[in-house]
């Protein structure tokens, strides 16, 4: 299992249509093979962080999704009110842990 970490930063007036993209991306998500779980956390006030965690079966599970077309879309107009581009991390869950 792989867990997938993308960090945005958005201004203040942008926050509830960041959450309103986020909730769409989750639903599309939810459709897509290998998708396990998510979360989205919130750091700051004013420009606000948003870190989203998901779970993946999968590292070719999220690579298919991050090359998905919904996905492409929604990215896209999330990057027109982020402050900086968006910071990705995937980690690995350890074999033993499984």
């Amino acid at each position: 299992m792989v867990k997938v970490l993308l960090e945005r930063r958005v201004k203040k007036e942008n926050y509830d249509k960041l959450m309103e993209y986020l909730r769409d991306l989750r639903s599309a998500a939810l459709r897509q093979p290998g998708y396990v779980t998510g979360e989205t956390l919130v750091k700051g006030t004013d420009p606000i962080d948003v870190l989203v965690i998901s779970s993946w079966i999968s590292e070719e599970h999220w690579k298919a999704w991050a090359c998905a077309q919904p996905r492409i879309e929604l990215e896209d107009m999330i990057d027109r009110i982020i402050v900086k581009e968006p910071q990705c991390d995937i980690y690995r869950v350890p074999v033993e842990e499984e």
